[in-house]
């Protein structure tokens, strides 16, 4: 299998993650992309990504399978708020907490001291460490339903999931990675054992790239990600870094 594959699995497993949101409280206006991030609406979305982060950070290498891709997801949203679920790969429903939930992401890259900016060093981008693209996807409007923390709040329905996400690397605006990663998230019912709720208020999202997936280049690199619901609503996603010796 080659490293694309094995971190392209890696993100299969682990980018599926669904969330609850406690009711009787708002969802926040969410904040502007982070520098670097744009995005775009598709369709008429009712669910919008929020709390954008590029960061550099662990992500492993061959050898060890990307090892340090899951771990470091497990860092940036740990217990007892988020507990991992293993048929997820990584952080599930955990402890009942309230919202708004656009700065959960926020608040473990800064915990952890990871470096984040849209300016990079191959040393950051390179044996072990990887660029990482990271989201939380909110509600905006939603519907109002159950999810594992509340009774009635609002969600995304599951009628919506599964939600399919695609992504490519460029580098100085040619493709430099087709294989960035392309997975689906299910909805909480459609594990096993489901969880009997109308659907999740909040889901992750992480990619992460490094220089084994392409020629260890310095230069100008883009994430481009789409991310549609079954109805094919949803958010083009675009961020933008550079790499430097």
């Amino acid at each position: 299998m080659t490293r694309s594959k094995l971190l392209r699995n890696a993100i299969l497993l682990l980018g599926s993650i669904a969330f609850a949101l406690s009711p009787a409280i708002a969802v926040s206006a969410a904040p502007p992309p982070t520098r670097g991030v744009k995005i775009t609406p598709i369709g008429h979305p009712t669910w919008a990504p929020v709390d954008f982060h590029l960061f550099s950070a662990p992500i492993g290498t061959a050898a060890d399978g990307y090892a340090e891709f899951s771990n470091t997801q497990v860092a940036l949203l740990p217990p007892p708020k988020h507990v991992v679920n293993s048929q997820l790969g990584g952080p599930g429903p955990g402890a009942p907490h309230l919202p708004p939930y656009d700065s959960e992401l926020a608040q473990g890259v800064a915990a952890l001291g990871f470096h984040e900016g849209t300016r990079f060093s191959m040393k950051e981008f390179s044996n072990g460490m990887g660029i990482y693209l990271v989201w939380m996807n909110v509600p905006a409007p939603g519907t109002i339903g159950s999810s594992p923390d509340f009774l009635s709040g609002p969600i995304i329905g599951n009628s919506l999931f599964p939600i399919s996400n695609a992504g490519k690397t460029f580098h100085n605006g040619k493709e430099w990675n087709p294989n960035l990663g392309t997975f689906d998230v299910l909805a909480l019912n459609q594990l096993n054992p489901p969880f009997n709720v109308d659907g999740a208020s909040h889901f992750p999202i992480f990619y992460a790239e490094n220089a084994d997936f392409g020629p260890a280049t310095n230069g100008s690199y883009e994430f481009h990600i789409t991310s549609t619901d079954i109805s094919g609503n949803g958010w083009k996603i675009e961020a933008h870094f550079a790499v430097a010796p």
